[in-house]
Order: C-alpha cells, then structure tokens, then sequence
C-alpha cells in the first residue's frame, strides 16, 4: 500500500484516505511525486550507537593508518635476529615486545596505526630466533670448554716439540760449533739451528727462556724453561728440559717449572708407591 505525504503539515499517511489525519487538509500528493530522500553520512570516522540502522555508519578500518614504525623495527630486529641466533636473546626478546606493540596499536587504533601484516612476520621470526637461542646456547656451553682445552693440549705438545729442538740444537752446537759450551736462543738462531720464531722465546702460547750455565770445573751445562704466556689460557703446564734431555712439566700456577718436578709421561704415584724388597729367588729349572 502506498502512503501520501500531506503539504500542509508534512504527515505522512496512507494513500486510499482523501483527508490530512493531523491537519484535516485534502491529499492531492501521491507516494510517488514524493522526492527519494539522500542518505546523510557523517563525516566524522566514529562508529553510532546503532551501526545496523544508523544513518552515519562508517567503517572506519577500511584503510589503514600511515604509522607503521613499531612492526617496521620489529621486522628489522626479528631479521637480525634470525641471522645472528638472537643477538645472544636481547635483540629476539626486543622484537617480540614491539611486535606485540604494534599489533595492540593496530587494533585499538586502525585509523592512525597500520602493518598489523608486518608485526606479526616481526613476532614469528623473533620468536624463531629465541627459540634457536636455547640449543645453541646448550651447544656453545658443551662446545666452548672442549675446544679451549684442545687448544690448551695443542700448546702444550708444541712446546715439548720445542723443547725436543732446542736440545737437539743445544747439542749440535756444543758439539761443533760452541767450543764445548752451549749457547744462548740468539747463538742458537745466528747458526740457523732453529726458527726464527723459536729464537725470538715465544711460540704458540709458550715463552722460551735459555739459561746457560758454567760450573768451576768449566763443565758447561744448559736449562730450558717453558711457561704459558696466559695461564689456563694458551696452557696449563710449564716444562723443563736439560743437558739429560728428559723433559720435565708441572701445573705450577703459571710459574717455571725444575728439575724437581716429575718426568713427562711418568705417574706420581708409581714413584710414591712402597718398592717389594722381600724377593726370594726361585729355582731355575
């Protein structure tokens, strides 16, 4: 049924009545030379008590804000981080809070705050890198302390290799060139018995001193003594070696080691042991 608007008092009433219900004015306007009514919408981007009926409904997150720099340095930090294992957890745990950031920011304010897409790449790649953080920092911790003490070991069987050469050397020289007595690190290299790097007294962690001695029957006699340049760093032990040529080593805290300490290779406890002198002897058949 169609309705007529009355051009008296503008009430809008049914089209089969002949007279204006508010006013008592004939209807002579129909429903349809009625104009179509506009739709007003607001300008302003803020949603009405009714978004169903409301005439100034709006969404107002068909586009995105401009601001986009928490997500962008979140992306940043959670590439690094992938790369660099976390930059040791700080820079993962950095990114994962910007990243949340920018995702709340994105949400409760669309309008001005954008790249909800790019805080959450951001927050899965922070994530990603804190994880991995964990085995290799399980990993390191195994690894770490294996490789110093090769390393340690490795140093220390070059400097009985050096020990070994400097003797041989010491005795090369006293033999034929020395006059019967033995020489210094520098007469050593001026014959080219050995490196250049061994003569200048450190080498591969070590540090070499030669001591040259002459007892009052001019019997001439030599030492070498071994320290590491940084204790439990480059090396543990400190060696010593002789005219005897048997090398000799000892944990002495960084400090040289004598001919008081022990033989290398030789067990402690086999020199403190108790000998057996009780031995019977046994028929020979």
């Amino acid at each position: 049924m169609k309705s007529t608007k009355c051009v008296e008092c503008g009430f809008v009433g049914w089209s089969d009545v002949e007279k204006c219900k508010a006013c008592g004015a004939p209807l002579g306007q129909r429903s349809h030379d009625l104009p179509t009514p506009t739709p007003v919408y607001s300008s302003n981007p803020v949603y009405s008590s009714n978004p169903v009926y409301g005439s100034n409904y709006e969404r107002a997150d068909q586009q995105e804000g401009d601001k986009k720099g928490l997500a962008i340095a979140a992306l940043v930090l959670g590439i690094i981080g992938f790369l660099t294992i976390g930059l040791l957890g700080i820079g993962a745990i950095t990114g994962i809070v910007l990243a949340c950031m920018a995702m709340s920011k994105a949400k409760r304010y669309p309008w001005l705050y954008g790249g909800r897409g790019i805080a959450i790449a951001a927050l899965v790649l922070n994530i990603m890198s804190l994880v991995s953080f964990v085995p290799m920092s399980i990993i390191a911790a195994i690894a770490i302390p294996n490789l110093l003490a090769s390393r340690r070991a490795a140093n220390e069987g070059s400097a009985m290799s050096s020990l070994r050469t400097l003797a041989s050397a010491e005795v090369t020289y006293q033999a034929t060139r020395g006059n019967g007595k033995f020489g210094t690190l520098q007469d050593l290299a001026a014959e080219h018995l050995i490196d250049a790097k061994l003569a200048s007294g450190m080498k591969h962690g070590y540090i070499f001193t030669v001591e040259v001695t002459t007892d009052e029957m001019n019997y001439s006699g030599f030492s070498v003594v071994s320290v590491p340049e940084t204790y439990r760093s480059t090396g543990t032990r400190s060696f010593y070696i002789d005219e005897t040529g048997v090398i000799r080593a000892g944990d002495n805290s960084g400090g040289p080691s004598t001919k008081m300490d022990l033989p290398v290779g030789n067990d402690s406890d086999f020199y403190n042991r108790s000998r057996r002198t009780d031995y019977s002897a046994q028929p020979v058949y």
